[in-house]
């Protein structure tokens, strides 16, 4: 096709996108890599979470450290990687796993959400308790951040404190992962949440025990060290005014005793609900049940399958006075993802232009204009054609399909996870040595190109050659 007529399709493509409510704008462009590049304007009102979410990154809200996230094509959050914010949206919405057991919240809740990491729980109280107030807790900055972006994207009520919980105030050392932010703590001991980790990847289906396995784990748990404030609940509820708490939610891996020390006689009473993991760690789990009944709350706890060869439980507990009416999960307006404004996209180009294949990868953007230059549209480059991407799109297409062979193609998406990790890296050494792909780098930059480009590098040109 010459170059009119593919400006005659691709304008006429976006035309077709334009008429989605979602879409304020659009422009497509070729792209070497497929059917061509649809850049799109959200709609402020229709699309009114990705039109924030342009707003923030144009701003700079996002930093070096955070990215967009849509785990399971829910709901888009700023986050540190992939995976483990596709962990926390399965954990928090997928598996209900705090409100269970007469947990519930009434509209207005006041929620206290203590290691909030990067906000996942902050944004369900918003979804199951209109006009919540919610003060969320997180000692790390890049983490902290998170919360705020989320909050502000998804237009909560949430007040970030850049602070840990503890019995009293000062300083503490704590232990930052920044490739397993969610075992980061006061606490922390490399060598035995090492061990936490490794249990929780050998509960999966097919999991078994090996040096891939390890070395997977072990590069997850690379650890930072730094000073971070302390305070006390109890601080933090006088200074923000609470007259009551209707649910504390902790998970401050290992310092959850040290959070209720730091809640005064006068303060439990006005505490309707907690939720809190705990690990068991020296008779603890014990302890902070005689606690809880001893404050006057009923109490259970469990632990999920998944995590069954390690010591976290899951605590709840509730005064008789709370309500247990259970709360509806509500959707945010205009919280239309991209990854699902991609498949009705490609739906109306289907039904609008049979003919002509649907543009192959959708961006957002601001300004349609800022795009390109004096050279055209710029253009991203291309998988590499070489014997070691061979390889790759060989084991790539055994684990998802051929037709997952792609650039835009991500992992997480496809339904990969860590032991899929573990696989991909096995098999990919067993065929072009070892280092042929670095551990963590599948959850940082998770797309096929990515993985390609960092294969194609990994190996000299001796290596190559003999593939």
């Amino acid at each position: 096709m010459n170059e009119t007529a593919d400006s005659a399709r691709h304008k006429q493509l976006a035309e077709v996108l334009r008429e989605h409510p979602a879409v304020a704008d659009a422009l497509v462009t070729g792209d070497p890599d497929g059917d061509g590049h649809a850049r799109i304007v959200p709609d402020p009102v229709a699309a009114a979470v990705l039109h924030r979410s342009v707003a923030l990154e144009t701003a700079g809200r996002l930093g070096a450290a955070l990215g967009w996230h849509e785990p399971a094509g829910q709901v888009r959050v700023a986050g540190l990687n992939r995976s483990e914010t596709e962990f926390l949206h399965r954990e928090i919405f997928t598996d209900n796993a705090y409100f269970r057991h007469g947990i519930t919240l009434p509209a207005g809740a006041v929620v206290l959400d203590v290691g909030a990491n990067i906000g996942m729980f902050t944004l369900c109280v918003a979804r199951r308790s209109p006009g919540a107030r919610i003060i969320a807790v997180e000692p790390v900055a890049e983490l902290a951040d998170a919360v705020a972006v989320n909050a502000e994207l998804h237009q909560v009520d949430a007040t970030v404190l850049r602070t840990a919980l503890g019995r009293a105030e000062g300083l503490a050392e704590f232990t930052f992962y920044p490739h397993n932010s969610v075992m980061s703590g006061r606490f922390a001991d490399t060598a035995e949440d090492l061990e936490v980790l490794k249990g929780y990847l050998l509960t999966g289906a097919n999991a078994r025990q090996g040096e891939h396995l390890d070395r997977l784990a072990a590069d997850r748990m690379t650890a930072q060290t730094r000073q971070v404030p302390v305070t006390t609940l109890t601080a933090v509820v006088h200074e923000h005014g609470l007259a009551r708490v209707d649910l504390l939610k902790i998970d401050v891996e290992k310092a959850e005793a040290e959070v209720l020390d730091g809640i005064d006689d006068e303060l439990w009473p006005r505490i309707d609900r907690i939720v809190m993991e705990v690990h068991d760690v020296d008779g603890r789990l014990a302890a902070v049940l005689a606690e809880l009944r001893g404050r006057g709350f009923g109490v259970t706890h469990e632990q999920d399958p998944r995590l069954a060869l390690t010591p976290c439980h899951t605590v709840y507990a509730r005064r008789p006075r709370a309500d247990t009416t259970p709360t509806t999960l509500t959707a945010p307006a205009g919280g239309l993802t991209l990854r699902r404004l991609e498949e009705e996209l490609r739906d109306l180009v289907a039904r609008r232009l049979p003919s002509v294949p649907a543009p192959g990868r959708y961006t957002l953007t601001a300004d349609l204009t800022a795009h390109t230059d004096d050279h055209g549209p710029v253009r991203e480059p291309s998988v590499p054609a070489s014997p070691r991407v061979a390889v790759l799109a060989r084991i790539w297409a055994e684990l998802f399909g051929p037709e997952a062979v792609r650039p835009d193609a991500d992992f997480f998406d496809l339904g990969g996870d860590s032991l899929t990790a573990v696989r991909l890296m096995a098999t990919l050494e067993s065929e072009l040595g070892e280092d042929a792909l670095t551990p963590d780098l599948i959850f940082t930059d998770s797309t096929f190109g990515a993985v390609a480009a960092a294969v194609e590098a990994s190996g000299d040109p001796e290596r190559t050659a003999r593939t």
